[in-house]
């Protein structure tokens, strides 16, 4: 696993690259690696991904 503040924001080339990124960031946002800030970032960028995939 690879952490690192570069990963907050990242945006997969497919939704299972996304779901990777997303499985890597979450832990680093739950025991509190990442600022409130960047874990808020990731998850709109993710979720901002998620939907431009689907189009």
């Amino acid at each position: 696993m690879a952490l690192g503040n570069s990963l907050a924001g990242a945006q997969g080339k497919t939704a299972e690259d996304q779901t990777r990124i997303d499985r890597t960031m979450a832990p680093g946002c739950a025991i509190g690696l990442y600022k409130p800030a960047e874990c808020d970032r990731h998850t709109k960028a993710s979720a901002d991904r998620r939907a431009e995939l689907k189009n």
